[in-house]
């Protein structure tokens, strides 16, 4: 092979190289386009409740998202913390009796978490209504909303909880507010991928239960 033809077989190999390194970046950088995006994430302690707000999209069709948010029996997939979820009774139509047992820690100290709620489900929203007589948790309210737009499902999802024991007023606080927040994060975004790569739900099992909150609490 000659000088120059050796040049040449180098240069196009930088080329090739180039192109496919701009083509993989293309292809990210639309990937992070369409991600799960956040649109206002509050929480907030007011009048001894904790409280969250989440308005999210997610990249995935509303029948897909509302599957996996109704799949509940799998909700230890949308959050490693969650060590049990089962529907104990139905009492009626588009009513599910759900129990769940949460593993929350902060820092060093951790507690497991059980809490029954009636969770109404109505076309693309859920209510989840805490029964305080046999949870940890004196009262707890969520409400998870879906809506469809042109990029995909915008999720407005609302929780306020009031523990049924003693949090440090400083320090846990602050601490509680912030693993409600990053714990619901986090399961919506398991949701989107689940929904993305879960078949359409024609295809799919039947729903079994509707969505829960996620409740971080704090060490006994």
């Amino acid at each position: 092979m000659s000088v120059a033809t050796h040049a040449g077989f180098k240069y196009t190999l930088v080329v090739a190289a180039r192109l496919l390194a701009y083509g993989m970046a293309c292809c990210i950088v639309a990937s992070q386009a369409n991600a799960f995006t956040i649109e206002r994430a509050e929480a907030r302690y007011v009048d001894q409740q904790y409280q969250f707000e989440l308005v999210a999209m997610i990249d995935a069709p509303v029948e897909r998202v509302e599957a996996v948010l109704r799949d509940y029996p799998h909700y230890s997939a949308l959050d490693q913390r969650i060590l049990d979820s089962k529907v104990l009774e139905r009492p009626e139509h588009g009513v599910a009796i759900l129990a769940t047992t949460v593993r929350a820690c902060f820092g060093p100290f951790c507690r497991n978490v059980k809490r029954v709620e009636r969770v109404a489900e109505e076309p693309l929203a859920l209510t989840a209504t805490t029964d305080a007589s046999r949870s940890d948790v004196k009262h707890g309210e969520t409400r998870t909303e879906l809506s469809v737009t042109d990029t995909g499902t915008r999720v407005t999802y609302r929780t306020t909880i009031v523990p049924d024991f003693w949090i440090p007023a400083f320090v846990g606080r602050r601490l509680m507010l912030r693993t409600l927040e990053e714990a619901t994060i986090n399961m919506f975004t398991n949701v989107e991928k689940l929904a993305i790569e879960s078949p359409p739900p024609a295809e799919a099992a039947p729903p079994t239960a509707a969505v829960v909150s996620e409740i971080p609490q704090s060490a006994r």
